[in-house]
């Protein structure tokens, strides 16, 4: 079930492409002037997923490789290297938002990276192939 269509615009592109864990149920857990603290949203998953792709870059620097460039090609090329997301919803506090649901959707893109499964990938397709994408 979609939230109301005056939440939303139909006519432009779905994101988000990935996520990551960033809920209050397990929050990540960080350090600050000797305090630990918990923290969700974007701002504590974006790094986790900028940090994975970056791991993915070094291994292809480490074998004379390119960097991954533009990620879109790869990330709906190879949604086997990401774990579905297939329940919860991204609604704020009373507010509509979206449900998971098996495959792409709006609450979580692809799903959440996992590394081994996207250093596997990278090992295997060696040089990328430059792909016409449109977003």
């Amino acid at each position: 079930k979609l939230p109301p269509q005056r939440f939303w615009n139909s006519s432009n592109r779905g994101y988000p492409d990935v996520a990551a864990l960033a809920g209050s149920k397990a929050p990540y857990c960080i350090n600050t002037d000797g305090s630990f603290w918990g923290i969700t949203g974007t701002s504590a998953s974006t790094p986790v997923v900028a940090g994975v792709f970056a791991k993915l870059n070094g291994l292809r620097s480490a074998n004379g490789q390119r960097p991954l460039g533009f990620l879109n090609p790869f990330i709906y090329g190879h949604p086997e290297g990401f774990q579905d997301v297939t329940s919860g919803t991204n609604k704020g506090e009373g507010t509509c938002g979206f449900s998971a649901v098996k495959g792409w959707d709006a609450a979580t893109g692809l799903g959440t990276p996992n590394f081994t499964a996207l250093a596997a990938i990278v090992a295997r397709t060696g040089a990328l192939k430059r792909t016409s994408f449109l977003v």
